[in-house]
């Protein structure tokens, strides 16, 4: 947590691939249940604020990262809902804004040093 040079972009890359396999099993087991209402963006959460909190407190980057995959999220889900299954649009969108969150949180940590 004391790293002021903040995030590499390594670690991002693993977070972010793992970020997607749980998108992709929150996917598959909700497709199994029939279960199209459950939060697939659920899990991917609490893990990226566990990350943040045990290894990354920046908060002005945090808050740029939620604000980012906020938005992503709506927009993608909005436009992918009516051409695809509901589980399918979530998955893509939450995997897609994850990207996108962890991406700005990056860049954001390298440019700002972390609230002492």
């Amino acid at each position: 947590m004391g790293d002021i040079r903040g995030v590499s972009w390594r670690e991002t890359a693993q977070v972010m691939a793992l970020c997607w396999a749980v998108c992709a099993v929150a996917y598959a087991v909700l497709n199994l249940l029939d279960q199209p209402t459950l939060p697939i963006a659920a899990p991917v959460v609490m893990l990226l604020a566990r990350w943040f909190w045990d290894r990354h407190r920046h908060w002005a980057a945090g808050a740029a990262a939620a604000f980012a995959g906020s938005v992503v999220v709506f927009v993608l889900a909005d436009l992918t809902r009516p051409h695809w299954h509901r589980i399918t649009a979530d998955a893509l969108a939450t995997a897609a804004a994850t990207t996108v969150a962890l991406v700005v949180f990056t860049g954001a940590s390298r440019l700002m040093p972390p609230a002492t």
